[in-house]
């Protein structure tokens, strides 16, 4: 109604119209139309020549370092706690751990047309897809580092032939490397 405001039209105009639109024919055409006009819409036209997606490349760490690393803190922290002694501790470890890399990603998409003879063309497509790691200050930049799993904890201690220093030890180890304190065995040391 607005439309034929705008136009102009009159009563007469707009009922041909509307008899046009009552024919059978003229209505599947106009729902087609409809359709194929919604379907151009979502349609996607294909990938951009050169777009930046940002994604993670994971790898896996070294376990000797992280393990070694993880032992000394340990020993260093227990032989600290009351009639412990001299400590000696054992991590056993289910993976090496992952550290998750920022990387950019772009794919590439050429279309060349080489017209060589007379009405004929060949038209070439070429896709290229890139992936860098992202880089700050010179060194990859980490966006997440997952240490690896604890499986089970051995403590050996001077002190923990003590059944209050053995629960300490225990505790403090559960604690520390957020496992459950089934998955800790304290051990008494052999004097030397």
């Amino acid at each position: 109604m607005l439309e034929e405001w705008l136009r102009g039209k009159t009563a007469q105009d707009v009922g041909e119209s509307a008899r046009w639109f009552k024919q059978p024919v003229s209505r599947y055409i106009m729902i087609a139309a409809v359709c194929l006009g919604l379907l151009a819409l979502i349609w996607p036209l294909g990938r951009s020549p050169s777009t930046a997606n940002r994604a993670v490349t994971t790898v896996k760490a070294d376990s000797a370092p992280v393990q070694s690393e993880m032992t000394a803190s340990l020993e260093s922290i227990l032989s600290q706690v009351a009639g412990a002694g001299r400590v000696k501790v054992s991590i056993s470890l289910a993976s090496d751990g992952q550290k998750s890399y920022a990387s950019n990603s772009r794919d590439e998409n050429r279309q060349i047309t080489e017209g060589g003879t007379p009405g004929g063309s060949k038209l070439t497509s070429e896709e290229t897809r890139v992936r860098d790691l992202a880089v700050s200050g010179g060194s990859p930049l980490l966006v997440e580092n997952k240490t690896p799993e604890v499986l089970g904890v051995l403590v050996v201690a001077e002190g923990a032939d003590r059944p209050e220093v053995a629960e300490r030890l225990l505790e403090a180890t559960a604690t520390l490397l957020k496992i459950s304190p089934c998955q800790v065995s304290v051990m008494p040391r052999e004097e030397d």
